[in-house]
Protein backbone atom coordinates (compact mmCIF):
# COMPACT_ATOMS: atom_id res chain seq x y z
CA UNK A 1 0.00 0.00 0.00
CA UNK A 2 2.87 2.40 0.87
CA UNK A 3 4.64 1.80 -2.17
CA UNK A 4 1.03 2.61 -4.39
CA UNK A 5 1.09 5.60 -2.40
CA UNK A 6 4.90 6.60 -3.30
CA UNK A 7 4.13 5.60 -6.91
CA UNK A 8 0.70 7.75 -7.46
CA UNK A 9 2.23 10.80 -7.84
CA UNK A 10 4.86 9.72 -10.20
CA UNK A 11 1.46 8.31 -12.13
CA UNK A 12 -0.05 10.98 -12.11
CA UNK A 13 2.87 13.42 -13.36
CA UNK A 14 3.87 10.92 -16.36
CA UNK A 15 -0.04 10.67 -16.89
CA UNK A 16 -0.19 14.40 -17.26
CA UNK A 17 3.23 14.61 -19.19
CA UNK A 18 1.79 11.51 -21.64
CA UNK A 19 -1.42 13.93 -22.69
CA UNK A 20 0.25 16.77 -22.98
CA UNK A 21 2.19 15.65 -25.53
CA UNK A 22 -0.47 14.00 -27.08
CA UNK A 23 -2.27 17.12 -27.39
CA UNK A 24 1.12 19.27 -28.70
CA UNK A 25 0.55 16.30 -31.38
CA UNK A 26 -2.86 16.66 -32.63
CA UNK A 27 -2.70 20.37 -32.55
CA UNK A 28 0.74 20.02 -34.96
CA UNK A 29 -1.12 17.73 -37.34
CA UNK A 30 -4.17 20.29 -37.66
CA UNK A 31 -1.18 22.84 -38.65
CA UNK A 32 0.71 20.06 -41.21
CA UNK A 33 -2.91 18.93 -42.30
CA UNK A 34 -4.03 22.71 -42.80
CA UNK A 35 -0.09 23.28 -44.35
CA UNK A 36 -1.19 21.20 -47.16
CA UNK A 37 -4.41 23.64 -48.53
CA UNK A 38 -2.06 26.11 -48.75
CA UNK A 39 0.39 26.76 -51.76
CA UNK A 40 4.23 27.36 -51.36
CA UNK A 41 7.62 26.44 -50.95
CA UNK A 42 8.73 23.27 -50.41
CA UNK A 43 11.56 22.93 -47.45
CA UNK A 44 14.39 22.41 -49.94
CA UNK A 45 12.87 25.33 -51.92
CA UNK A 46 12.67 27.34 -48.96
CA UNK A 47 16.62 27.03 -47.88
CA UNK A 48 17.93 27.13 -51.32
CA UNK A 49 16.46 30.45 -51.75
CA UNK A 50 18.83 31.88 -48.96
CA UNK A 51 21.79 31.48 -50.82
CA UNK A 52 20.18 32.83 -54.09
CA UNK A 53 17.90 35.42 -53.15
CA UNK A 54 17.41 38.16 -49.83
CA UNK A 55 14.22 37.52 -48.03
CA UNK A 56 11.96 40.53 -49.45
CA UNK A 57 13.12 39.38 -52.97
CA UNK A 58 12.38 35.64 -52.00
CA UNK A 59 8.56 37.03 -50.97
CA UNK A 60 7.88 38.96 -54.25
CA UNK A 61 8.71 35.71 -56.02
CA UNK A 62 6.80 33.59 -53.74
CA UNK A 63 3.81 36.35 -54.25
CA UNK A 64 4.07 35.27 -58.26
CA UNK A 65 4.78 31.97 -58.02
CA UNK A 66 1.98 30.78 -55.34
CA UNK A 67 -0.58 33.30 -55.12
CA UNK A 68 -1.91 36.45 -52.52
CA UNK A 69 -1.37 33.46 -49.80
CA UNK A 70 1.30 30.78 -49.38
CA UNK A 71 2.94 28.64 -46.29
CA UNK A 72 6.57 28.07 -45.73
CA UNK A 73 8.08 26.17 -42.73
CA UNK A 74 10.29 27.58 -41.00
CA UNK A 75 11.70 24.76 -39.24
CA UNK A 76 8.96 23.45 -36.64
CA UNK A 77 6.95 27.03 -37.28
CA UNK A 78 4.23 27.31 -39.89
CA UNK A 79 3.85 30.48 -41.66
CA UNK A 80 1.46 31.76 -43.42
CA UNK A 81 2.21 34.90 -45.64
CA UNK A 82 -0.37 37.67 -46.22
CA UNK A 83 -0.03 40.06 -49.17
CA UNK A 84 -3.59 41.86 -50.16
CA UNK A 85 -5.67 44.13 -48.08
CA UNK A 86 -8.73 42.52 -47.41
CA UNK A 87 -6.57 39.79 -45.91
CA UNK A 88 -4.72 42.22 -43.55
CA UNK A 89 -7.85 43.61 -42.34
CA UNK A 90 -9.30 40.02 -40.64
CA UNK A 91 -6.06 39.62 -38.92
CA UNK A 92 -4.77 43.65 -37.78
CA UNK A 93 -8.74 44.66 -36.95
CA UNK A 94 -9.38 41.50 -35.09
CA UNK A 95 -9.41 42.03 -31.53
CA UNK A 96 -8.82 38.22 -30.90
CA UNK A 97 -5.02 38.58 -33.09
CA UNK A 98 -3.02 40.10 -30.88
CA UNK A 99 -0.29 37.94 -29.98
CA UNK A 100 2.56 37.83 -32.10
CA UNK A 101 4.40 35.16 -33.60
CA UNK A 102 7.01 32.76 -31.87
CA UNK A 103 10.14 34.68 -33.48
CA UNK A 104 9.40 37.71 -30.99
CA UNK A 105 11.30 34.71 -28.04
CA UNK A 106 14.41 35.79 -29.46
CA UNK A 107 13.78 39.49 -28.23
CA UNK A 108 12.78 38.71 -24.51
CA UNK A 109 16.13 38.47 -23.69
CA UNK A 110 16.39 42.11 -24.36
CA UNK A 111 12.66 43.56 -24.07
CA UNK A 112 10.99 41.03 -21.32
CA UNK A 113 7.39 41.64 -21.66
CA UNK A 114 7.34 45.28 -23.13
CA UNK A 115 5.12 46.93 -25.18
CA UNK A 116 6.31 44.79 -28.25
CA UNK A 117 6.40 41.62 -28.10
CA UNK A 118 3.60 41.17 -24.73
CA UNK A 119 0.56 39.04 -24.93
CA UNK A 120 -2.55 40.03 -25.38
CA UNK A 121 -4.03 40.74 -22.14
CA UNK A 122 -0.45 42.44 -20.53
CA UNK A 123 -0.50 44.25 -23.73
CA UNK A 124 -3.96 46.19 -23.59
CA UNK A 125 -3.13 46.70 -20.21
CA UNK A 126 0.35 48.75 -20.80
CA UNK A 127 -1.24 50.23 -24.49
CA UNK A 128 -3.83 52.25 -21.93
CA UNK A 129 -0.79 52.65 -19.43
CA UNK A 130 1.33 54.39 -22.18
CA UNK A 131 -0.98 56.02 -24.45
CA UNK A 132 -0.76 59.15 -22.34
CA UNK A 133 3.16 59.60 -23.23
CA UNK A 134 2.10 60.24 -26.92
CA UNK A 135 -0.26 62.64 -25.54
CA UNK A 136 0.10 66.18 -27.89
CA UNK A 137 1.70 68.08 -25.47
CA UNK A 138 4.01 65.47 -24.89
CA UNK A 139 5.04 65.50 -28.45
CA UNK A 140 5.62 69.08 -28.29
CA UNK A 141 8.51 68.45 -25.43
CA UNK A 142 9.94 65.44 -27.19
CA UNK A 143 10.52 68.36 -30.28
CA UNK A 144 13.27 70.35 -28.29
CA UNK A 145 15.04 67.84 -28.34
CA UNK A 146 14.56 66.32 -31.51
CA UNK A 147 15.86 69.64 -32.93
CA UNK A 148 19.19 69.77 -31.02
CA UNK A 149 19.94 66.43 -32.04
CA UNK A 150 19.46 67.46 -35.99
CA UNK A 151 21.61 70.74 -35.37
CA UNK A 152 24.46 68.37 -34.18
CA UNK A 153 23.85 66.08 -37.59
CA UNK A 154 23.83 69.40 -39.74
CA UNK A 155 27.32 70.20 -38.10
CA UNK A 156 28.42 66.70 -38.84
CA UNK A 157 27.31 66.56 -42.45
CA UNK A 158 28.73 70.09 -43.16
CA UNK A 159 32.12 68.31 -42.14
CA UNK A 160 31.25 66.11 -45.37
CA UNK A 161 29.15 68.13 -47.52
CA UNK A 162 31.77 68.53 -50.97
CA UNK A 163 29.46 66.26 -53.73
CA UNK A 164 31.81 63.42 -53.11
CA UNK A 165 29.34 60.07 -52.40
CA UNK A 166 28.88 60.27 -48.47
CA UNK A 167 26.59 57.09 -47.08
CA UNK A 168 23.64 58.77 -44.93
CA UNK A 169 22.71 55.74 -43.74
CA UNK A 170 25.72 55.95 -41.03
CA UNK A 171 24.74 59.65 -39.98
CA UNK A 172 21.03 58.67 -39.93
CA UNK A 173 21.50 55.66 -37.48
CA UNK A 174 23.10 58.00 -35.32
CA UNK A 175 21.22 60.77 -35.36
CA UNK A 176 18.24 58.68 -34.26
CA UNK A 177 19.91 56.59 -31.28
CA UNK A 178 20.79 60.56 -30.21
CA UNK A 179 17.10 61.40 -30.01
CA UNK A 180 15.93 57.80 -28.63
CA UNK A 181 18.68 58.19 -25.83
CA UNK A 182 17.26 61.36 -25.08
CA UNK A 183 13.55 61.03 -25.22
CA UNK A 184 13.44 57.85 -24.05
CA UNK A 185 16.25 57.69 -21.42
CA UNK A 186 16.06 61.74 -20.45
CA UNK A 187 19.91 61.68 -21.12
CA UNK A 188 22.60 62.80 -24.05
CA UNK A 189 24.74 60.33 -25.05
CA UNK A 190 26.14 62.55 -27.69
CA UNK A 191 26.60 59.22 -29.91
CA UNK A 192 26.98 61.72 -33.23
CA UNK A 193 29.78 62.99 -31.39
CA UNK A 194 31.14 59.69 -30.48
CA UNK A 195 29.99 56.47 -32.06
CA UNK A 196 32.03 54.73 -30.40
CA UNK A 197 30.64 54.52 -26.85
CA UNK A 198 29.88 51.47 -24.66
CA UNK A 199 25.70 51.42 -25.18
CA UNK A 200 25.94 52.15 -28.75
CA UNK A 201 28.01 49.06 -29.38
CA UNK A 202 26.00 46.81 -27.12
CA UNK A 203 22.95 48.14 -29.15
CA UNK A 204 24.59 47.24 -32.87
CA UNK A 205 25.46 43.91 -31.25
CA UNK A 206 22.23 42.90 -29.92
CA UNK A 207 20.75 43.44 -33.35
CA UNK A 208 23.24 41.83 -35.08
CA UNK A 209 22.62 38.84 -33.07
CA UNK A 210 18.85 38.85 -33.67
CA UNK A 211 19.52 39.22 -37.01
CA UNK A 212 21.18 36.05 -37.37
CA UNK A 213 19.48 34.08 -34.53
CA UNK A 214 16.49 35.11 -36.99
CA UNK A 215 17.42 33.47 -39.90
CA UNK A 216 18.78 30.85 -39.04
CA UNK A 217 17.52 27.76 -38.06
CA UNK A 218 20.34 26.30 -36.16
CA UNK A 219 20.52 29.38 -33.96
CA UNK A 220 16.60 29.18 -33.59
CA UNK A 221 17.24 26.07 -31.25
CA UNK A 222 17.85 27.11 -27.62
CA UNK A 223 20.39 24.63 -27.01
CA UNK A 224 22.47 25.49 -29.56
CA UNK A 225 22.25 28.36 -29.37
CA UNK A 226 23.32 28.91 -25.65
CA UNK A 227 26.38 26.40 -26.53
CA UNK A 228 27.13 28.82 -29.06
CA UNK A 229 29.68 32.48 -29.17
CA UNK A 230 26.49 34.32 -29.55
CA UNK A 231 25.09 33.50 -26.18
CA UNK A 232 28.38 34.83 -24.21
CA UNK A 233 28.44 37.99 -26.61
CA UNK A 234 24.39 38.55 -25.78
CA UNK A 235 25.18 38.14 -22.23
CA UNK A 236 27.86 40.99 -22.25
CA UNK A 237 25.65 43.03 -24.53
CA UNK A 238 22.18 43.20 -22.47
CA UNK A 239 24.65 43.68 -19.30
CA UNK A 240 25.30 46.62 -20.79
CA UNK A 241 22.06 48.06 -22.01
CA UNK A 242 20.10 46.80 -18.96
CA UNK A 243 22.36 48.33 -16.60
CA UNK A 244 22.61 51.44 -18.48
CA UNK A 245 18.91 51.57 -18.23
CA UNK A 246 18.54 51.05 -14.35
CA UNK A 247 21.08 53.17 -13.75
CA UNK A 248 19.31 56.20 -15.40
CA UNK A 249 15.85 54.46 -13.54
CA UNK A 250 17.36 55.59 -10.24
CA UNK A 251 18.85 59.02 -11.23
CA UNK A 252 15.47 60.11 -13.08
CA UNK A 253 13.35 58.97 -10.19
CA UNK A 254 15.88 60.94 -7.86
CA UNK A 255 15.30 63.98 -10.37
CA UNK A 256 11.23 63.73 -10.24
CA UNK A 257 11.39 63.56 -6.54
CA UNK A 258 13.59 66.68 -5.72
CA UNK A 259 11.51 69.02 -8.62
CA UNK A 260 8.63 67.95 -6.99
CA UNK A 261 6.84 67.62 -10.53
CA UNK A 262 3.10 65.15 -10.85
CA UNK A 263 1.64 64.01 -14.05
CA UNK A 264 -0.34 67.35 -14.29
CA UNK A 265 2.48 68.98 -14.73
CA UNK A 266 2.99 67.77 -17.78
CA UNK A 267 -0.80 67.03 -19.01
CA UNK A 268 -2.13 70.32 -17.60
CA UNK A 269 -3.33 72.94 -19.59
CA UNK A 270 -2.66 76.34 -19.16
CA UNK A 271 -5.19 79.46 -20.36
CA UNK A 272 -3.26 78.07 -23.79
CA UNK A 273 -3.93 75.14 -23.47
CA UNK A 274 -0.59 74.00 -23.29
CA UNK A 275 1.05 71.60 -20.52
CA UNK A 276 2.43 73.78 -18.12
CA UNK A 277 5.86 71.94 -17.94
CA UNK A 278 8.06 73.66 -20.07
CA UNK A 279 11.35 71.76 -19.26
CA UNK A 280 13.09 68.43 -21.19
CA UNK A 281 10.98 65.38 -20.22
CA UNK A 282 11.18 61.47 -21.51
CA UNK A 283 9.32 58.80 -21.88
CA UNK A 284 10.92 57.52 -18.56
CA UNK A 285 9.96 60.12 -16.48
CA UNK A 286 6.14 59.42 -17.43
CA UNK A 287 6.35 55.71 -16.23
CA UNK A 288 8.14 56.95 -13.06
CA UNK A 289 5.36 59.27 -12.68
CA UNK A 290 2.61 56.87 -13.46
CA UNK A 291 4.31 54.14 -10.90
CA UNK A 292 4.57 56.99 -8.20
CA UNK A 293 0.72 57.69 -8.72
CA UNK A 294 -0.16 54.52 -8.45
CA UNK A 295 -0.25 52.51 -11.53
CA UNK A 296 0.84 48.90 -11.27
CA UNK A 297 4.35 48.98 -12.67
CA UNK A 298 7.77 47.31 -11.41
CA UNK A 299 11.11 49.16 -12.23
CA UNK A 300 11.58 45.87 -14.18
CA UNK A 301 8.56 46.35 -16.57
CA UNK A 302 9.75 50.02 -16.59
CA UNK A 303 12.99 48.72 -17.64
CA UNK A 304 11.48 46.97 -19.95
CA UNK A 305 9.29 49.73 -21.91
CA UNK A 306 12.20 52.33 -21.75
CA UNK A 307 14.06 49.96 -23.81
CA UNK A 308 10.89 48.67 -26.06
CA UNK A 309 10.88 52.10 -26.95
CA UNK A 310 14.28 52.43 -27.64
CA UNK A 311 14.25 49.56 -29.94
CA UNK A 312 11.27 50.39 -32.12
CA UNK A 313 12.31 54.28 -32.22
CA UNK A 314 15.78 54.19 -33.24
CA UNK A 315 15.87 51.72 -36.21
CA UNK A 316 12.84 52.49 -37.88
CA UNK A 317 13.05 55.89 -37.77
CA UNK A 318 16.67 55.81 -39.03
CA UNK A 319 15.84 53.88 -41.67
CA UNK A 320 12.78 55.98 -43.33
CA UNK A 321 15.40 59.35 -42.75
CA UNK A 322 17.52 57.46 -44.99
CA UNK A 323 15.63 56.29 -47.61
CA UNK A 324 13.75 59.64 -47.99
CA UNK A 325 17.36 61.45 -48.73
CA UNK A 326 18.10 58.71 -51.00
CA UNK A 327 14.60 59.56 -52.70
CA UNK A 328 15.15 63.05 -53.06
CA UNK A 329 18.75 62.90 -54.35
CA UNK A 330 17.11 61.16 -57.06
CA UNK A 331 14.71 63.29 -57.74
CA UNK A 332 15.68 66.92 -57.84
CA UNK A 333 12.19 68.49 -58.34
CA UNK A 334 10.61 66.76 -55.39
CA UNK A 335 13.21 68.53 -53.23
CA UNK A 336 13.38 71.85 -54.74
CA UNK A 337 9.39 71.62 -54.12
CA UNK A 338 10.46 70.43 -50.24
CA UNK A 339 12.97 72.73 -49.89
CA UNK A 340 10.49 75.46 -50.66
CA UNK A 341 7.79 74.39 -48.39
CA UNK A 342 10.66 74.00 -45.64
CA UNK A 343 11.40 77.57 -45.99
CA UNK A 344 8.20 79.03 -45.76
CA UNK A 345 7.11 77.21 -42.93
CA UNK A 346 10.26 77.10 -40.61
CA UNK A 347 8.99 76.86 -37.40
CA UNK A 348 6.05 74.76 -37.77
CA UNK A 349 7.44 71.81 -39.50
CA UNK A 350 5.13 69.65 -36.94
CA UNK A 351 1.57 71.23 -37.74
CA UNK A 352 2.14 72.15 -41.67
CA UNK A 353 4.40 71.02 -44.67
CA UNK A 354 1.71 68.95 -46.27
CA UNK A 355 3.95 67.82 -49.20
CA UNK A 356 7.10 66.82 -47.17
CA UNK A 357 4.75 64.29 -45.32
CA UNK A 358 3.56 62.97 -48.66
CA UNK A 359 7.17 62.46 -49.34
CA UNK A 360 7.83 60.27 -45.83
CA UNK A 361 4.31 58.36 -46.63
CA UNK A 362 5.38 57.53 -49.51
CA UNK A 363 8.89 56.75 -48.42
CA UNK A 364 7.47 54.61 -45.85
CA UNK A 365 5.40 52.80 -48.87
CA UNK A 366 8.51 51.70 -51.12
CA UNK A 367 10.74 50.97 -47.44
CA UNK A 368 8.18 50.23 -45.41
CA UNK A 369 10.35 50.67 -41.96
CA UNK A 370 8.99 46.95 -40.47
CA UNK A 371 8.73 45.05 -44.11
CA UNK A 372 7.07 41.78 -42.95
CA UNK A 373 5.34 41.73 -39.00
CA UNK A 374 3.13 38.76 -37.50
CA UNK A 375 0.44 37.36 -36.01
CA UNK A 376 0.28 34.32 -34.17
CA UNK A 377 -3.34 32.24 -33.99
CA UNK A 378 -4.64 31.05 -30.98
CA UNK A 379 -7.73 29.60 -32.01
CA UNK A 380 -9.75 28.88 -35.44
CA UNK A 381 -9.57 32.03 -37.56
CA UNK A 382 -11.06 32.86 -40.10
CA UNK A 383 -8.69 34.69 -42.95
CA UNK A 384 -11.28 35.19 -46.34
CA UNK A 385 -12.01 32.13 -47.25
CA UNK A 386 -9.50 30.32 -45.38
CA UNK A 387 -10.47 28.51 -41.70
CA UNK A 388 -6.72 28.64 -40.21
CA UNK A 389 -6.10 26.36 -37.15
CA UNK A 390 -4.39 28.01 -34.07
CA UNK A 391 -0.81 27.80 -33.32
CA UNK A 392 0.17 29.26 -37.27
CA UNK A 393 1.94 32.58 -37.53
CA UNK A 394 0.65 34.75 -39.97
CA UNK A 395 3.09 37.01 -41.66
CA UNK A 396 1.87 40.37 -43.11
CA UNK A 397 3.91 41.70 -46.24
CA UNK A 398 3.82 45.34 -46.05
CA UNK A 399 6.64 45.40 -48.75
CA UNK A 400 4.63 43.43 -50.62
CA UNK A 401 0.97 44.80 -49.95
CA UNK A 402 2.48 48.38 -50.88
CA UNK A 403 3.86 47.03 -54.00
CA UNK A 404 0.25 45.98 -55.55
CA UNK A 405 -0.35 47.56 -59.22
CA UNK A 406 -4.05 47.14 -58.45
CA UNK A 407 -3.81 49.79 -55.65
CA UNK A 408 -1.03 52.02 -56.62
CA UNK A 409 -0.37 52.93 -60.14
CA UNK A 410 2.86 52.92 -61.44
CA UNK A 411 4.17 50.94 -57.99
CA UNK A 412 7.72 50.86 -58.11
CA UNK A 413 8.12 54.64 -59.14
CA UNK A 414 8.63 56.80 -56.13
CA UNK A 415 5.59 59.51 -56.58
CA UNK A 416 4.56 61.73 -53.28
CA UNK A 417 1.99 63.21 -55.52
CA UNK A 418 -0.28 60.07 -54.65
CA UNK A 419 -1.02 60.75 -51.59
CA UNK A 420 -1.51 64.69 -52.24
CA UNK A 421 -4.01 64.00 -54.91
CA UNK A 422 -6.78 62.11 -52.53
CA UNK A 423 -6.38 58.47 -54.45
CA UNK A 424 -8.70 56.16 -53.04
CA UNK A 425 -6.07 53.33 -51.25
CA UNK A 426 -8.32 50.95 -49.22
CA UNK A 427 -8.17 50.45 -46.09
CA UNK A 428 -4.96 48.19 -44.79
CA UNK A 429 -3.76 48.60 -48.42
CA UNK A 430 -0.91 50.75 -47.00
CA UNK A 431 0.25 49.66 -43.25
CA UNK A 432 4.14 51.42 -42.65
CA UNK A 433 2.45 51.55 -38.98
CA UNK A 434 0.69 48.02 -38.67
CA UNK A 435 -3.22 49.07 -38.20
CA UNK A 436 -6.19 48.37 -35.84
CA UNK A 437 -5.65 47.52 -32.29
CA UNK A 438 -1.83 46.59 -31.87
CA UNK A 439 -1.21 49.26 -34.20
CA UNK A 440 2.74 51.44 -33.49
CA UNK A 441 1.95 54.00 -30.54
CA UNK A 442 4.74 55.94 -31.86
CA UNK A 443 3.53 56.42 -35.11
CA UNK A 444 3.02 60.30 -34.33
CA UNK A 445 6.42 60.70 -32.66
CA UNK A 446 8.02 59.44 -35.58
CA UNK A 447 6.48 61.45 -38.48
CA UNK A 448 6.95 64.71 -35.97
CA UNK A 449 10.84 63.37 -35.90
CA UNK A 450 11.00 62.90 -39.37
CA UNK A 451 9.59 66.37 -40.49
CA UNK A 452 11.48 68.57 -38.11
CA UNK A 453 14.69 66.91 -39.73
CA UNK A 454 14.14 66.51 -42.80
CA UNK A 455 13.50 70.01 -43.42
CA UNK A 456 16.19 71.47 -41.06
CA UNK A 457 18.75 69.44 -43.29
CA UNK A 458 17.37 70.29 -46.35
CA UNK A 459 17.35 74.27 -45.08
CA UNK A 460 21.31 73.80 -45.34
CA UNK A 461 21.84 71.39 -48.33
CA UNK A 462 20.86 69.66 -51.94
CA UNK A 463 21.26 65.80 -51.77
CA UNK A 464 23.03 65.07 -55.31
CA UNK A 465 22.63 61.47 -57.11
CA UNK A 466 25.40 59.09 -57.34
CA UNK A 467 25.44 56.13 -59.41
CA UNK A 468 25.48 53.40 -56.90
CA UNK A 469 21.92 52.18 -55.57
CA UNK A 470 20.62 50.93 -52.40
CA UNK A 471 21.13 46.66 -52.16
CA UNK A 472 17.66 46.93 -49.92
CA UNK A 473 17.23 43.50 -47.46
CA UNK A 474 16.04 43.02 -43.81
CA UNK A 475 18.13 43.56 -41.09
CA UNK A 476 15.55 43.40 -38.28
CA UNK A 477 13.84 46.44 -40.16
CA UNK A 478 14.31 47.05 -43.96
CA UNK A 479 18.00 48.63 -44.73
CA UNK A 480 20.88 48.81 -47.25
CA UNK A 481 23.71 46.21 -47.03
CA UNK A 482 26.00 48.27 -49.11
CA UNK A 483 24.85 52.01 -47.17
CA UNK A 484 22.74 54.50 -48.86
CA UNK A 485 25.25 56.70 -50.72
CA UNK A 486 24.28 60.45 -52.07
CA UNK A 487 26.06 63.26 -52.60
CA UNK A 488 25.74 66.45 -50.18
CA UNK A 489 26.30 70.20 -51.94
CA UNK A 490 25.74 73.12 -49.40
CA UNK A 491 23.21 75.83 -50.14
Amino acid sequence: MLLLLLLLPLFILLTFKANNMLTKFRNFKRILDFSYTVPGPSFIALFRKKSEMDYLTWIMVCRKNYGKRFAAWLGKELYLYITVADDVKDILSSPNLLHKAEIRKLIEPWLGQGLLISGAAKWSKNRKLLTPAFHFNILKLYQKSMEECSDILVKKLFEVADERPVDIQAYSTLFALDVICETAMGVRMNVQENDNAEYVKAVRTICEIIRHRAFSMLLRIPLYFKMSSYRKRQDDALHVIHGQTRRILELRRKILMNDNITMDDILGKDDNGIGRMKGKLAFLDLLLLSQREGNDLTDENIREEVDTFMFEGHDTVSSALAFAIYELSQHSEIQEQVYQEALEFEGHESECMKYLEAVIKETLRLYPSVPVFSRRTTENTKIGDLIVPPGVNMSISAYTLHRNPDVFTDPYTFNPERFINGIDIPNYAYVPFSAGPRNCIGQKFAMIELKVTLAKILRHFKFLPVSEHPSIAVDLIIKSVNGIRVGIKKR
